[in-house]
């Protein structure tokens, strides 16, 4: 039960899955503070409609921490705070914008320093009782089998007890060096905990591909970047991978933040966000849910992307937390009405709505009678 003296501090909430995780902490009715690199940014998460829908008043505060990986970053920002939410941290774009020479830089150091700079803060505040930290599925299995180079024993899935060694750069690529920022800021925190033992506990959340309605995106570009990229990218006819077959709806991840508060859930401990999924069952999807998109080659059927499968053992999640994961039909079509509802939203035409997608996730967008 959520208490009026309960703060949680959250980070990352200008982020995709941040975006989600704080619409789900405002409904249910807790007191948020959001720390955010500007006022900029400030401002812009509370002109989001989803925000301002829900009124939260003086439920939502902000504070400024222009860098994470500075000593003491997050000493004010902590202060009060009952419960952390740590979702900020460096992100592949999907290319190569990130120089092999900088991938340090870029990934490791932030996501390592900004996560113990937030542990230790909260060790000196005293008023932390648990912090919950985004990590990855990739955090949890060698680059080599998420690749597929190497096949993984399929009767042995991946589990959250699972720990892989950190492997130094340089590194062959951007996801290369995510994986790794998240591989080293797991090892970082868990040492760092032994060590010290504060006060609180940890969970560490790990899930997959991201994928679902990007409120922070608001144009179709934008909605093309992040994870949601891969199976939009597909639906335009792009061919690439291989990528793990491992994807969750933004909504589950956001709840299980939320729910990892819960005090009855077990702490220091690890717990899967993920389930199996082959990219491109989205093709067929896309023909069934979206045949006018289809149609007018606002969506095409030409691509792939090859899927590296992956057994997956979240069994410890779905009983911790009480729910089954949204289908990779129901992602899909969530990222692929967004998208057409920003491709087309000063458009005029005939009407389209997924025929058998949950209501609660259903809108109706415009098609015209034009080429993509």
């Amino acid at each position: 039960m959520v208490s009026p003296k309960d703060l949680v501090l959250i980070t990352g909430a200008t982020g995709h899955v941040g975006s989600w995780t704080l619409v789900q902490l405002l409904r249910e009715g807790y007191r948020v503070r959001a720390a955010v690199r500007s006022h900029a940014k400030a401002a812009a998460v509370l002109a989001r409609p989803q925000i301002q829908a829900l009124n939260p008043g003086y439920r939502l505060s902000f504070i400024i921490v222009p860098d994470i990986t500075v000593p003491g970053a997050y000493d004010n920002a902590v202060e009060g705070a009952t419960h952390i939410i740590h979702i900020a941290s460096p992100l592949a774009s999907g290319g190569n914008g990130v120089p092999l020479s900088q991938h340090d830089a870029h990934f490791i150091q932030p996501a390592v320093r900004g996560t113990i700079s937030l542990l230790e803060a909260a060790n000196l505040g005293g008023t932390v009782r648990r912090v919950v930290i985004t990590s990855s599925f990739i955090a949890l299995v060698p680059m080599d089998e998420l690749t597929g180079r190497r096949k993984r024993d399929p009767s042995k899935p991946v589990s959250p007890n699972d720990r892989i060694p950190f492997a130094p750069g340089p590194y062959e690529s951007e996801f290369a060096a995510y994986a790794a920022s998240k591989v080293a800021a797991l090892h970082h925190v868990e040492a760092w905990m032994e060590r010290e033992r504060p006060p609180f506990d940890v969970v560490h959340l790990h899930p997959g591909f991201v994928l679902g309605r990007n409120d922070t995106a608001t144009t179709a570009g934008q909605a093309m970047q992040g994870t949601n990229s891969v199976v939009l990218a597909l639906l335009l006819g792009k061919r690439f991978g291989p990528y793990a077959g491992a994807t969750v709806h933004a909504s589950d991840v956001a709840r299980a933040h939320v729910s990892a508060l819960d005090p009855t859930v077990l702490g220091n401990q690890s717990y899967i966000l993920s389930q199996s999924a082959r990219w491109n069952d989205a093709i067929a999807i896309a023909k069934r849910e979206f045949p006018e998109a289809i149609k007018t080659k606002l969506l095409v059927t030409g691509g792939s992307v090859k899927t590296t499968p992956l057994p997956i053992d979240a069994s410890l999640t779905e009983e911790t937390f009480g729910f089954k994961f949204a289908s990779y039909e129901d992602q899909v079509i969530n990222v692929v009405e967004h998208f057409l509802e920003l491709r087309l939203r000063k458009k005029t035409g005939v009407q389209m709505v997924s025929s058998s997608a949950p209501k609660k996730q259903r809108v109706v967008v415009n098609v015209s009678a034009i080429a993509c």
